[in-house]
């Protein structure tokens, strides 16, 4: 009887350790650097049920802080905002499907919109970057970074590490970024 019990408890310790590990679970970085701090908060992901998900992500500077070869998108997404959204369905077993965004406004801390850069316009250093950006959504965030749609502005008005705010309205939601962010360095 004790070796049965014995049994029983160690299979039901067994399962229940299975069951964490294979279960998905949001978790916050322990002490991030400064780059992750960055990543962290400018990175939003709004699960809005029924198998709805929204992933917003204003790409600044800081997510390449440290990075080798990469002043070239640093410099660019220090001149303008670069923001990359998706917005996706999917059920058990089935593929994400995406909703085709083609358009979003964003504004700043005065309410200002910001003006976006048209694709025929876009200088080729910013192209780069996006093509760039797209790659690493495609390999990092999971299925969602599939349906990556990402839209460039002028960041003349709006800095990551100055005080202000970027507000994105989408969906019936407003999303928004406080500056500065976490991840920028202290004065």
């Amino acid at each position: 009887m004790f070796q049965m019990n014995r049994l029983l408890r160690s299979a039901v310790f067994s399962s229940l350790a299975v069951l964490a590990l294979t279960t998905a679970a949001p978790a916050r970085q322990w002490n991030p650097d400064s780059r992750g701090a960055a990543v962290d908060y400018t990175q939003i992901l709004h699960a809005k049920g029924s198998g709805q998900v929204v992933f917003l992500w204003w790409v600044v500077p800081e997510t390449f802080a440290g990075a080798p070869n990469a002043q070239s998108i640093q410099d660019v997404l220090s001149r303008y905002v670069v923001v990359g959204i998706a917005e996706g369905r999917g059920g058990p077993g089935a593929p994400m499907s995406f909703t085709p965004i083609q358009d979003l406004k964003v504004s700043d801390a005065s309410g200002r919109q910001l003006s976006s850069l048209a694709p025929n316009v876009t200088p080729p250093e910013v192209a780069q970057t996006i093509t760039t950006l797209q790659g690493l959504a495609r390999q990092n965030v999971g299925p969602i970074g599939q349906g990556m749609r990402w839209f460039v502005y002028d960041g003349s008005t709006i800095h990551s590490c100055q005080p202000g705010r970027l507000s994105v309205p989408y969906g019936g939601e407003t999303y928004t970024f406080d500056t500065p962010i976490p991840g920028c360095a202290k004065p």
